[in-house]
């Protein structure tokens, strides 16, 4: 039996829309945690909710970027690829084991 032939590019875009995901899922998550501890932690919560939008919404924008410069250069050598170093994941990685890290912060606080 004879194997279907594989596309190449679709783990590529998988890989492209999970980044999507995860970004639109940091902002939301960064806007409810901030939604809800407001009141308790009052106004030193706005600055790292807006971080994380702020770094939910890049994540969001270059993987948009990406997908659409890979789809208009893709005859271009060596274009698809315009962070290989991993720069957004690392990023995303710290401010949301920043914003953990306050958040148990905030509520070992409330405990003592």
């Amino acid at each position: 039996m004879a194997s279907p032939p594989v596309d190449r590019g679709l783990q590529q875009e998988r890989t492209a829309l999970a980044w999507q995901r995860t970004g639109l899922a940091m902002v939301a998550g960064a806007l409810l945690v901030g939604r809800l501890t407001l009141t308790t932690l009052g106004i030193a919560v706005v600055v790292p909710t807006l971080a994380a939008v702020a770094a939910g919404l890049w994540l969001v924008v270059s993987q948009l970027r990406r997908t659409r410069a890979r789809h208009t250069h893709s005859r271009e050598a060596g274009f698809d690829s315009l962070l290989p170093d991993g720069r957004i994941p690392a990023v995303a990685a710290a401010i949301a084991a920043g914003l953990c890290l306050g958040e148990l912060a905030g509520l070992a606080a409330q405990l003592l």
